[in-house]
């Protein structure tokens, strides 16, 4: 009997080198990456943008800063799609508002990405319900990206003034920003620490008479 058992040992350690390994499930990750590790993956993206062409007059700053945190989902091995809140602050003041995204995987980390929103909530009058926010981006990784935003924005107009009273109408006017974003721990901390930082300067300003 003994020498029976000893004859089956190399079969068994034959067949555990053959047999198949059982394949990891996607899971949710906090670092995007495609369906074969990711079913589904966090986003937290901060960007610096400069504003191009009219929209910017004498003593405006051209900067912009726009914070985005959502989630996307990979229906398969190349495209995910989700949705996002974003938060932009510019010349023409704060916008809140939710989008919608649609990633195309070029490889196990570059991606493009495709985004359209609009603000519902804006801290100005001249940013004004209606308005579209666009992007387009391109990452070689899951940390950084180069960005540009094109976007319809609606908001009051000056168009001079006649004998009794001065012309103001709400119209949409096209625009383009072109930044760098990071994502992942770089885009949490400074999305973190921009957040801190308004508070504290509200809070400062708020005590001002």
């Amino acid at each position: 009997m003994r020498r029976l058992t000893l004859l089956w040992i190399p079969f068994l350690l034959a067949w555990s080198e053959t047999a198949p390994a059982q394949e990891a499930q996607p899971s949710f990750c906090y670092r995007a990456r495609p369906k074969s590790v990711c079913s589904a993956f966090a986003f937290t993206n901060f960007g610096t943008y400069l504003v191009l062409g009219s929209d910017i007059t004498s003593g405006d700053t051209p900067l912009r800063a726009v914070a985005d945190w959502g989630v996307m989902a990979n229906v398969d091995s190349r495209n995910a799609i989700g949705a996002s809140v974003f938060a932009s602050l510019d010349r023409l003041g704060v916008g809140v508002g939710p989008a919608v995204h649609y990633r195309r995987w070029l490889s196990s980390t570059a991606s493009v990405d495709v985004a359209v929103g609009t603000p519902l909530l804006a801290a100005t009058d001249h940013l004004r319900s209606g308005s579209v926010f666009g992007l387009v981006r391109w990452s070689p990784n899951h940390w950084f990206a180069l960005a540009a935003r094109p976007e319809l924005v609606r908001g009051p107009v000056f168009l001079g003034c006649g004998p009794s009273e001065c012309n103001v109408a709400v119209q949409s006017h096209a625009r383009m920003s072109l930044g760098m974003e990071l994502g992942w721990v770089p885009g949490l901390t400074l999305t973190a620490a921009s957040g801190i930082a308004t508070i504290v300067i509200a809070a400062l300003l708020s005590g001002v008479d």
